[in-house]
């Protein structure tokens, strides 16, 4: 899929979780939707923009608004801070940019895939962040700051909850999830027959050829599919990537994951050479092999299938995302940081 939302609050802050979040698509469009899943049909089509592989580009972008997932969460967190100290807590929320261009830096896009490309994988390796939004640089530090916060303050839970209620009160962001949530599920029926399409199955065999000529031996069919993406867990492990599975459970409260568990207070090493030579060569044998084109070309039929079927409710839904954003963008300069 595409584009998936998700309201969560992870452990007992309200800090930590996104509601963007990426996953690769999971099907090519073959035919149209039925008749009782059309729900609008524009008579016209809207301009669509210039094909961009680079950048994933796609005919989709223009329904979205790149920081609203983060403005959803950092509008409710700057009326935590401001219910909290209120409260008599210490609730220090990091001061975050609400312009659309600050989530937009390379190689992220509005799209949220990742359109891996030897120069991307030059610079980042596999860790390129595609979402708009999603996780600042400190991110998992303050969200490891607060919970420790409230695992230290007696009485935290209720006045926490009592926050959280009142600021949803004022900005339901379940909204923004619901519209993202429903052109989610049109994108994964437009995309439902993507791995039966010859042709991405024959570029898939041959940027796994492409790649074994290249000595790295990989056990899956294309670098997306619906069994797994690369790197592979096996190769991300030996490329540093991955921490290795634990040999020992993690705690029942979640503390830990097990013997393997990542400091999160440190910061993520910068990409290893072994992990820049592997991504240059996925990178390398999907344009030659094909694969990124048929992807994106697929994807992009895709949206103009969901625009043809689904217009004139798109056309509202960017009208309501555009609202919410100014909305958001209102409290936040409401409350402003107080720590």
């Amino acid at each position: 899929m595409k584009r998936t939302r998700t309201a969560a609050v992870l452990a007992v802050t309200i800090l930590a979780a996104p509601l963007a979040g990426c996953s690769t698509p999971s099907a090519v469009p073959s035919g149209t939707m039925s008749t009782s899943e059309t729900t609008s049909a524009s008579e016209t089509m809207p301009d669509l923009p210039e094909k961009d592989i680079a950048h994933w580009v796609m005919p989709m972008d223009q329904f979205t608004v790149p920081a609203l997932d983060h403005l959803s969460n950092y509008a409710s967190n700057r009326q935590m801070e401001t219910c909290m100290t209120g409260e008599g807590f210490t609730w220090p929320i990091p001061i975050e940019p609400t312009d659309d261009a600050s989530y937009l830096t390379y190689p992220k896009n509005p799209s949220s895939f990742p359109a891996l490309t030897v120069e991307i994988a030059k610079q980042f390796g596999y860790r390129a962040n595609y979402i708009p939004g999603v996780w600042l640089p400190d991110g998992r530090q303050t969200f490891t700051k607060l919970n420790r916060i409230a695992a230290s303050s007696p009485g935290f839970e209720p006045v926490f909850q009592a926050c959280l209620d009142a600021s949803r009160k004022i900005f339901d962001d379940t909204k923004v999830v619901d519209i993202y949530n429903t052109q989610n599920m049109w994108h994964n029926e437009a995309t439902k027959d993507m791995f039966d399409d010859p042709a991405a199955q024959k570029a898939g065999a041959a940027w796994k050829q492409c790649l074994a000529d290249a000595g790295y031996d990989v056990d899956i069919s294309a670098p997306s599919t619906e069994n797994g993406a690369m790197p592979t867990q096996k190769l991300g492990e030996e490329i540093g990537l991955y921490m290795p599975r634990p040999t020992t459970p993690p705690r029942a409260d979640g503390g830990t994951y097990g013997d393997t568990e990542a400091d999160p207070d440190a910061e993520r090493p910068a990409p290893t050479s072994a992990e820049i030579g592997l991504a240059v060569a996925d990178a390398t044998c999907r344009d030659s092999s094909g694969w990124t084109k048929a992807i994106y070309d697929a994807l992009w039929n895709a949206d103009l299938l969901i625009i043809r079927n689904h217009g004139d409710q798109l056309k509202r839904m960017k009208t309501e995302l555009d609202a919410m954003s100014v909305q958001a963008r209102r409290i936040i300069a409401e409350n402003p940081p107080l720590h």
